[in-house]
């Protein structure tokens, strides 16, 4: 699903909108310009280690309203992937993730070991256990930002042995949440190419997204080291997988 776009936001200048490169607003790119140009006075004027800092600071300024791009707004902002989640589930904002990885082990092996939530914690570092309930129903208790712990009881939405596991959190969990993965074989037949999708609604909105950020914790960083994890675990023979069942 697109982004909606029968309304451009007013604070968008039509420059912005056509260049993806750009995030800025005319009306933030002439702030920065305004204030720049006074920094850099101020800095010239005043002089040694103060003035050196002020004029660094100031060509900063300038720079992004010459590009009209930010840095920092950019790394901040929601992702494509994360606002058409939190507009698909109702949330207020969604703190998302994918990523693909080739496992050089046989496609239904990672998906029968994938398939027992029970391993998960193994690979998946933020995870303090898993206690499955039956084969459809799972509680999950995981580590938050700030040394917090957040549980929450996931069920089985879509199971294609070998294809695809799709889970979600029940609407009684602490963070709103949702997951898949889906095993494909390799291009060149060597392996696996496991994707994973993670996304949860943070609980202080925009806030929690930048303070899951700022503690390391996004959802990028965690599903590309837990995915390494996974990679190394399987291949290194660690696991006990069950035998295809007959």
């Amino acid at each position: 699903m697109d982004d909606q776009t029968s309304l451009p936001p007013a604070s968008s200048s039509l420059a912005a909108q056509r260049d993806p490169d750009r995030n800025l607003g005319s009306a933030e790119r002439l702030g920065s310009a305004a204030g720049g140009s006074l920094l850099l006075l101020w800095g010239l004027r005043r002089g040694g280690l103060a003035g050196d800092l002020a004029s660094a600071v100031a060509a900063g300024l300038l720079w992004r309203a010459a590009t009209g791009d930010c840095p920092v707004k950019r790394a901040v902002a929601p992702s494509p992937l994360e606002r058409r989640i939190a507009r698909e589930q109702g949330w207020l904002s969604a703190a998302a993730a994918t990523h693909a990885i080739v496992i050089d082990r046989p496609r239904q092996e990672i998906y029968r070991f994938w398939r027992d939530f029970s391993n998960l914690p193994r690979f998946m570092r933020h995870i303090v256990s898993i206690d499955v309930i039956n084969d459809r129903r799972s509680r999950w208790t995981v580590k938050a930002p700030l040394g917090r712990l957040v549980e929450w009881i996931a069920h089985v939405v879509d199971d294609v042995p070998g294809e695809r596991i799709a889970w979600e959190a029940e609407a009684t969990a602490d963070v709103p949440n949702h997951g898949q993965v889906e095993f494909h074989d390799a291009p060149d037949g060597a392996g696996t190419v496991v994707t994973a999708t993670i996304a949860y609604q943070p609980p202080l909105g925009q806030a929690g997204r930048l303070l899951a950020r700022l503690s390391r914790e996004e959802p990028a960083r965690q599903m590309a080291e837990d995915l390494r994890e996974l990679k190394r675990y399987l291949e290194a023979g660690a696991a006990e997988i069950p035998p295809s069942p007959v």
